[in-house]
């Protein structure tokens, strides 16, 4: 498959889960910054460098979609994985899709009805 450019990005819909039932508000910036120390501490400095934007946040659910580089796709999901913690307390990111396309996240096959 070649790339011609229009998939250079991948898309992820995530969510933030506390695992003490914590009900702060966590801002778009400290949760960048947690995602960012995931990625530091499973791929150093050099993963830290590549870029990850937060595209849509919904705080009150603590879900959001995120937008990197298809070369970093793979780095970006295993750190998701392997994070523990947000802010000292204990966490679990939970990737709910995957996509290089933006356009997927907008319908849900699943859950459409015909009419």
């Amino acid at each position: 498959m070649s790339n011609n450019g229009n998939c250079n990005m991948y898309y992820l819909d995530v969510s933030l889960e506390l695992t003490d039932s914590s009900n702060i508000e966590i801002g778009h910036v400290y949760l960048k910054k947690n995602i960012l120390q995931a990625v530091k501490q499973l791929f150093g400095e050099e993963g830290a460098k590549s870029v990850i934007d937060i595209l849509k946040y919904n705080i009150s659910e603590r879900r959001f979609v995120l937008r990197c580089d298809n070369d970093f796709y793979v780095q970006l999901r295993a750190s998701l994985t392997v994070a523990r913690q947000f802010e000292g307390k204990p966490c679990v990111y939970h990737v709910h899709r995957a996509s290089s396309n933006l356009l997927s996240f907008v319908g849900d096959s699943r859950n459409y009805k015909h009419e």
